[in-house]
């Protein structure tokens, strides 16, 4: 210990739900550990963490993937045979605008926790 930055040590008892819920907060916060969890958390109180879930974020890039595919094979078929009927083209249009709006609506919303964490500089 003599080499030590940090040479004080405290010590905290938790039950074991609260154990619990503190190892699940450290990591929503991606701290390295308790350590440094705990320094960023009782030296500043206001700190907050703001964690934004991605997982979502696969499934739809799958989606996107599976939709861009679909759009290829109607645009092959539409220069191969030249016929697109006026309801075939309405119904791609609305679903692209559909795809486009959720889109940007999950990303407004991602962007505006970021805004509101962070401040707009």
């Amino acid at each position: 210990m003599e080499n030590r930055y940090r040479t004080n040590l405290k010590k905290v008892f938790l039950t074991d739900q609260e154990l619990a819920t503190l190892n699940h907060r450290i990591r929503q916060s991606n701290c390295q550990n308790f350590s440094v969890y705990a320094r960023k958390v009782l030296l500043n109180p206001d700190m907050t963490f703001l964690t934004i879930d991605t997982s979502n974020y696969e499934e739809l890039v799958f989606e996107l993937r599976r939709i861009g595919n679909n759009i290829n094979q109607i645009a092959r078929t539409v220069n191969q045979t030249k016929i697109l009927s006026q309801t075939d083209s309405e119904n791609l249009k609305q679903g692209i605008r559909q795809l486009i709006s959720e889109v940007e609506k999950d990303f407004s919303v991602k962007c505006q926790q970021l805004r509101d964490y962070y401040g707009c500089h």
